[in-house]
């Protein structure tokens, strides 16, 4: 499938939101932030699913756990 996904990223909880390619949302989830729980909601998407997130708390992090499994990561001014 492919897919766009977009995080707003939180402290203790994110949202992730991951729409198809005709922008149909597949997925819309708030779940605790963490390695664990965002690998969860992108899943199986395919390598190089573009990923788009704000530039807020643990971004820095973010970032690497998603290069680290194939997505390209879209650093994003949060304004």
């Amino acid at each position: 499938m492919q897919a766009y996904v977009g995080i707003d990223v939180h402290r203790l909880r994110s949202q992730i939101a991951v729409m198809d390619k005709d922008g149909r949302t597949a997925a819309h989830r708030n779940v605790t932030s963490g390695r664990e729980t965002v690998l969860g909601v992108l899943g199986e998407l395919p390598t190089g699913t573009p990923v788009a997130f704000e530039a807020a708390y643990g971004w820095g992090r973010l970032i690497e756990l998603l290069q680290d499994h194939g997505f390209d990561a879209h650093l994003a001014h949060p304004l």
